[in-house]
């Protein structure tokens, strides 16, 4: 390290790629998230749906099935 030239602090550096502001957004890194209750995407409501539907979909397609067998027999 050069002796002659004494450490600068952030503001005092030229080219910083960050601006300095005054309420700075990375201190919020520090403080305690606030208890919030996950979300549930429209993902999961729609995977549930589907499910349903086809589990209504193959009993009904079975219980054709075994209703047309029976009259057949």
């Amino acid at each position: 390290m050069n002796k002659k030239t004494a450490l600068k602090n952030r503001s005092e550096r030229r080219g910083n790629l960050v601006s300095i502001e005054a309420y700075d957004n990375t201190s919020h890194g520090y403080r305690k998230e606030a208890n919030q209750r996950p979300e549930t995407r429209f993902g999961a409501y729609l995977t549930i749906a589907m499910l349903v539907f086809l589990l209504i979909l193959f009993v009904g397609l079975y219980e054709l099935a075994v209703e047309t067998w029976t009259r057949l027999k």
